[in-house]
């Protein structure tokens, strides 16, 4: 009768041992997890730089970008997204290549045929021996970068005529020559406002005089006579002495 009891007692030690025995699930809580510190994933990601702000073509800048080679000045990269971004914008390069302007003249050393390929103008100039162009960029040279020909960055220039076009450095001089020549500024695409100022000129008035009776009729298709591609030149340089002797033009409207 009394063994009963005892078995009970036997069985309940025994279930008691085999729960405190190390084979069982431990009953402690799991330690926290170490801390990830300030890099870590709950953190938010950072954000993107923002894009550079188109600048205002309304406003010329006056300093020297960073990042250029050795004495070269150049505009402001924003700047010249803006102003290689689309067509052509002979005013600003009428102001850019003034007498005051800071940027560095650069002049070919050979004829030939350039694009733009820093951006997305697609405007194909022939670029002349002996032709002066604005630095829009020529950048320092990467030393830890992979070097391509003499090793020299090509240069970013802007034409008189408003036109963007990309050179290597080899096609590029910073001896002037005795007579710098230059595109021919596009009269009929100035804005009133450019026209207006140039024309209270007396040199500039009488040749735009003169271009009017030479060119009356020309076609739409660009065919001109030799006397009207003559008016044209010599329009176009009363614009150059103009500008290079200091004379104002004023920077373009809204439009642009």
């Amino acid at each position: 009768m009394n063994r009963l009891p005892l078995l009970a007692i036997a069985i309940f030690a025994a279930a008691c041992g085999g729960a405190s025995s190390g084979g069982g699930p431990s009953k402690e809580p799991a330690a926290p997890p170490a801390s990830a510190g300030p890099a870590s994933a709950a953190e938010p990601a950072p954000k993107a730089q923002d894009p550079e702000p188109a600048a205002d073509t309304g406003t010329i800048p006056e300093k020297c970008a960073d990042g250029q080679a050795d004495g070269i000045c150049a505009p402001p990269r924003n700047f010249v997204q803006t102003l290689c971004g689309t067509y052509p914008k002979p005013e600003l390069a009428l102001v850019m290549f003034s007498k005051k302007s800071p940027f560095t003249r650069v002049y070919m050393n050979r004829n030939m045929e350039g694009w733009y390929t820093s951006g997305t103008q697609s405007t194909s100039a022939k670029l002349i021996f002996d032709e002066e162009l604005v630095v829009l960029t020529h950048l320092k040279v990467n030393k830890n970068g992979m070097v391509i020909g003499n090793g020299a960055t090509p240069y970013d220039v802007l034409r008189l005529d408003g036109i963007c076009s990309s050179v290597e450095s080899e096609a590029i001089t910073h001896k002037r020559p005795p007579s710098p020549k230059y595109a021919l500024v596009p009269w009929q695409h100035l804005e009133k406002n450019v026209k207006d100022a140039l024309l209270a000129d007396a040199g500039i008035a009488g040749a735009e005089t003169l271009r009017r009776k030479e060119c009356k009729g020309t076609t739409s298709l660009g065919v001109v006579s030799p006397k009207c591609a003559g008016a044209d030149d010599r329009l176009s340089k009363a614009i150059v002495d103009y500008v290079k002797n200091g004379g104002e033009v004023p920077t373009p409207k809204a439009s642009h």
